[in-house]
């Protein structure tokens, strides 16, 4: 409930500022709960955007573009080949404490598989409706820049291997 606290405001206002610059993009919001719909409602979660609870990967399936937080659903974005902006907002003292502890490049997965920025990452501050808009819209309108970030999804996802990891450990 707290992470969809700090990081639904900053996505609907992206989405927001997307919007005025292609007015025809839809939006569908995945959530795991009712509880979590209900609340998400309850922040400003106009009424225009769909809110479908579960079955992620059937609306990734049919997703140009995510706007993800960095934690696991970006690899389910990676494994279904969907382009992603990530963010990650937290409080200003988990932050302070979790940047001199954890020391990674990354906090979104396929960023951290790939060594490389493969979905444009905004943490803590610069996690802003302006920056997330302004990535997305790039990628939205930028169809060789998505084509590429697929092709490199591609290259994370195959270097998992195939099924059967637990059996392989």
């Amino acid at each position: 409930m707290k992470e969809l606290q700090r990081h639904l405001p900053v996505m609907l206002g992206a989405l927001r500022l997307i919007r005025q610059t292609l007015p025809q993009v839809r939006a569908r919001m995945v959530l795991p709960d009712d509880g979590l719909a209900t609340q998400a409602k309850a922040l400003g979660a106009p009424p225009e955007i769909e809110i479908q609870i579960g079955k992620l990967s059937e609306a990734l399936a049919t997703a140009d573009l995510a706007l993800a937080s960095t934690g696991t659903v970006t690899m389910e974005c990676a494994f279904f080949g969907v382009p992603a902006v990530t963010m990650y907002k937290t409080s200003w003292a988990t932050y302070e404490i979790g940047k001199r502890i954890v020391k990674v490049k990354s906090l979104t997965m396929p960023n951290l598989l790939a060594d490389e920025e493969v979905f444009p990452e905004f943490i803590q501050n610069a996690a802003t409706p302006e920056n997330i808009s302004r990535a997305a819209l790039e990628l939205l309108r930028n169809e060789p820049h998505r084509k590429a970030i697929q092709a490199k999804l591609a290259q994370v996802v195959q270097s998992l291997g195939g099924p059967g990891a637990s059996r392989r450990a």
